[in-house]
C-alpha cells in the first residue's frame, strides 16, 4: 500500500479529482437524454430483469450492431442509481477517469513524467473532452480502449502478453464503436511497415481465443438469426453506402480540433483557424522529427499512423463510415501534443503560457456551457406533470420538431407516469409539451431550458 501513497501518485490523484469535479459540475443540466440514451437505458433496465442482450447499439452507417458490453456497464450504474436516467452520465464520467489514467500512464512510460502531469492536467480541464464525457454514450469507453490499444502495441514489442492486451483492447472498443476497424488497420500498418514482429503459434492462438470470446455474443446472435447482423456489415463494406461527401479540408479541421482543442478550444473565425492549424502543423512536424530519434521513433510513428491513416481511409471510403468514426483519433492526437510538450519541456516560459492559455479559454467554454432540452429540464417537466395531474388519468401531447421528443418515454416511466401518450381521441385532461417552446404556436405556462409545458382540464 505504501508504494502507492507517494508524492507522485498524490499529485496525479489531485488532478484526477479536479477532472472529476469539473465533469460532475451541473451534470444534470449539461447532459442530454435523447434517442440513443433512452435505448441504452431501456435495454439496461431489461437486462436487470433477466433479458440478456447479444447485440449492442447499431452503427451510424449500415445499421450493423456492435457488441453489447456498454449495455452491461450501463446496467451496473442503473442498478447503483435505481434506474435513474442520469445513470448513463455517471458511467460516462467514470470511464473518462479511466481514460485519463490511461493517458497519464502512456505519457509517463513512453514520453516522460513531467509531460504526463502536464497532459493529465490539460486533459482534465479540456472543455471539449468534458463535454463528451458528460454525454451518456460510448466515446469515453472508446477513448479508453484506443489508449489501451496504443499501450498494448508498444508492450507487444517487448512482451508476448502485449498481444493479449491488444486483443482485449479490440474487444473492449468493439463494445463502444465500430471505428475499431480503422484502428486495427492502423495497427497492422505499424506492424508491417514500421516494426515487423514475429508471433509464435501459442501467442497467436491465445490472442485469437480472446477475440473469439469477446465477439461471441455477436457470433451467437448471427448463428441464431440467419447471419442478419453480418449481412448488414457486408453492406457497410461493399460498394454501397450513403450519398454524402466530406471534404478533405473538413477532415483536416476535425483532426486539428481533436489535437489543439486541449489548449485552444475556439473555432469562431479565420484567426482561430489559422492559429490552431499552425499549432497542429508544428505538432505534426515535431512528431516526424522525433521519428528519427531512436528513443522516440516507435512512439511518434505509432501516434502519427493511428491519427493519419484512419483519416485517409475515411476520406477514400466516403459513404461507408460516418464522420463520427474519426473520434478514434482523439487519444493519438492528444499524445501527439504530448510529444510537442516533450520537445519544449525546458522552455518554462512557453509551457507557462500554454497552460495559462488553456486554463483561460477552457474556463470560458465551460462557464458558458448551455445544453437546451437537457436531462434536468425533461425531468422537471415530468415532475410538473405529476404535481399537477398525478400519475394517471390524462393524456400527454408533444409538439416537436422531428426527433426532439425522444427520451420522454423512459423518463415518464421512471416517474411513474401512466398516461395516454399520445392522447386518445376525446381526451379532456391533457398536458402539452412544446419542444422547443413556442413550436407550432404552443407557448407553455412554464418553461424549462427551451421546452414549454401547459395543461388543460385539470
Amino acid at each position: 500500500m505504501k508504494q502507492w501513497l507517494n508524492f507522485k501518485n498524490l499529485v496525479a490523484a489531485f488532478i484526477l479529482l479536479l477532472a472529476l469535479s469539473l465533469r460532475l459540475s451541473n451534470l444534470h443540466q449539461r447532459t442530454s437524454f435523447d434517442a440513443d440514451q433512452e435505448w441504452l437505458a431501456t435495454r439496461a433496465a431489461e437486462l436487470l430483469k433477466g433479458d440478456l442482450p447479444l447485440l449492442g447499439p447499431v452503427t451510424s452507417v449500415g445499421s450493423f450492431s456492435i457488441g453489447p458490453g456498454f449495455i452491461y456497464l450501463w446496467a451496473i450504474f442503473s442498478f447503483i442509481f435505481s434506474l435513474a436516467p442520469i445513470s448513463g452520465a455517471y458511467l460516462s464520467v467514470f470511464l473518462s477517469l479511466l481514460f485519463l489514467m490511461a493517458i497519464f500512464y502512456f505519457a509517463k512510460e513512453y514520453i516522460g513524467l513531467k509531460i504526463a502531469y502536464l497532459t493529465l492536467f490539460l486533459c482534465s480541464i479540456s472543455s471539449s473532452l468534458i463535454f463528451w464525457d458528460q454525454l451518456p454514450w460510448a466515446p469515453s469507453l472508446f477513448y479508453l480502449s484506443q489508449t489501451l490499444l496504443l499501450i498494448a502495441v508498444l508492450l507487444s514489442l517487448k512482451y508476448k502478453w502485449g498481444f493479449y492486451l491488444i486483443a482485449l483492447s479490440v474487444v473492449l472498443a468493439f463494445q463502444s464503436h465500430f471505428a475499431i476497424v480503422l484502428s486495427m488497420i492502423s495497427v497492422l500498418f505499424f506492424f508491417i511497415f514500421v516494426k515487423p514482429v514475429k508471433i509464435d503459434t501459442k501467442t497467436l492462438l491465445i490472442t485469437a481465443l480472446i477475440l473469439f470470446l469477446g465477439f461471441l455474443p455477436n457470433i451467437v446472435y448471427d448463428l441464431t438469426h440467419d447471419f442478419s447482423n453480418l449481412k448488414k456489415l457486408a453492406y457497410t463494406i461493399d460498394d454501397g453506402g450513403v450519398d454524402y461527401f466530406v471534404s478533405f479540408n473538413k477532415i483536416v479541421n476535425v483532426l486539428n480540433f481533436n489535437t489543439t482543442s486541449i489548449i485552444y478550444p475556439k473555432n469562431n473565425n479565420v484567426f482561430d483557424s489559422i492559429f490552431s492549424k499552425t499549432i497542429y502543423a508544428l505538432i505534426l512536424v515535431n512528431a516526424l522529427s522525433l521519428s528519427r530519434d531512436k528513443k522516440m521513433k516507435n512512439v511518434s510513428l505509432l501516434l502519427l499512423i493511428t491519427a493519419i491513416v484512419p483519416a485517409a481511409i475515411f476520406y477514400i471510403q466516403q459513404g461507408k463510415f460516418s464522420e463520427y468514426y474519426l473520434l478514434m483519433t482523439v487519444p493519438s492526437s492528444i499524445l501527439l501534443f504530448s510529444l510537442f510538450l516533450y520537445r519544449i519541456v525546458n522552455s518554462k516560459i512557453l509551457l507557462t503560457l500554454i497552460v495559462l492559455l488553456s486554463i483561460y479559454l477552457n474556463y470560458q467554454q465551460i462557464s458558458s456551457r448551455y445544453v437546451s432540452w437537457n436531462l434536468k429540464a425533461k425531468e422537471m417537466i415530468a415532475q410538473k406533470i405529476v404535481e399537477v395531474g398525478g400519475n394517471s388519468g390524462y393524456g400527454i401531447s408533444i409538439n416537436s420538431k422531428l426527433g426532439d421528443r425522444f427520451g420522454f418515454d423512459y423518463i415518464f416511466n421512471y416517474y411513474g407516469i401512466e398516461a395516454d401518450y399520445p392522447p386518445t381521441q376525446g381526451q379532456t385532461k391533457m398536458f402539452t409539451i412544446a419542444v422547443p417552446q413556442g413550436f407550432e404556436g404552443v407557448v407553455g405556462t412554464h418553461s424549462y431550458d427551451g421546452m414549454g409545458i401547459l395543461w388543460s382540464g385539470m
